[in-house]
């Protein structure tokens, strides 16, 4: 008898379901948390999110209190190695909005650095000034960007582009995305900084942009983000143990899958490009 049981509660073992902690970014928003729960349950995944933020989501995993993270490194600051894994899996980025008809396609570090920041010796004030010509030549230009409360676009433009944090007390600071949205519809020759521009906005484009004067600008596309050729980038990682690599597949997979890009997007934030998701799906086969 006392052998019958044992051996059933050795076959029952592997159907115990071992749920997994999932710590990390609090910048991805409602929406991601959302789809990710109900794809846990759909799939029987047993996922427990706590998004807190990065920093606390690391010091849970490499005490061993969590095991996969969703991570976002301060610029210059390294991944976590062995024993951890971290794969980029999408990136917050920047864009600069102008106005569809503007006759310009270009901008430099130092050009932005020049409108937006407080330090600059001289300011860009009017269209010209950056080589535009006609109609638009003449026009000042109205710089804007959303404030703290519209996530990381704020910070990350003022530590990573500028030269000084502090902004001019001409640019305007909006409460968020769509209240920066309605400023440069509404305004002539306004330029706005954004986390991404929302595809219906047709009567507004991105500029290329380029880190020194010299060096080529870029569009913010998913290869250029992903390859370091558009100069404003800051990854999340997936960052988990590699004897974990086997428990976390399904988990891993869907977050690098076609089906996920939409809840990264959403989260105003640009998954990797197909061709790089499937070349790291396979490497963690591997693994």
């Amino acid at each position: 008898m006392r052998f019958t049981s044992f051996l059933l509660l050795l076959l029952l073992a592997p159907l115990v379901r071992a749920d997994v902690s999932v710590v990390g970014s609090d910048l991805l928003g409602e929406d991601f948390t959302n789809k990710l729960t109900a794809y846990s349950k759909r799939n029987d995944l047993g996922l427990k999110l706590v998004l807190e933020g990065s920093r606390a989501g690391l010091l849970q995993l490499k005490a061993g209190q969590a095991d996969l993270g969703l991570i976002v490194f301060s610029p210059g600051e390294n991944p976590p190695g062995e024993p951890f894994v971290a794969l980029p899996v999408a990136y917050h980025t920047l864009v600069v909005v102008v106005p569809s008809s503007l006759p310009l396609t270009q901008i430099k570090f130092t050009q932005l650095n020049a409108i937006y920041g407080d330090d600059a010796q001289s300011g860009l004030k009017r269209w010209n000034d950056l080589g535009v010509t006609g109609q638009w030549a003449n026009r000042s230009i109205l710089p804007n960007i959303p404030g703290p409360s519209g996530g990381l676009t704020y910070d990350m433009f003022r530590y990573t582009v500028l030269t000084a944090p502090a902004l001019k007390p001409t640019v305007g600071v909006q409460d968020g995305l769509e209240e920066t949205l309605e400023r440069i519809r509404g305004e002539a020759g306004g330029m706005a900084i954004m986390p991404l521009l929302p595809p219906d906005q047709t009567q507004l484009k991105t500029l290329l942009v380029g880190r020194g004067a010299q060096d080529v600008a870029f569009g913010p596309t998913p290869e250029n983000i992903h390859s370091g050729d558009y100069p404003i980038r800051l990854p999340v990682y997936l960052v988990f143990r590699k004897e974990d690599v086997k428990r976390l597949q399904a988990t891993l997979r869907y977050l690098m899958s076609e089906e996920a890009v939409s809840m990264w997007e959403n989260a105003n934030l640009v998954p990797l490009p197909i061709q790089a998701r499937n070349q790291q799906i396979f490497d963690l086969e591997v693994l």
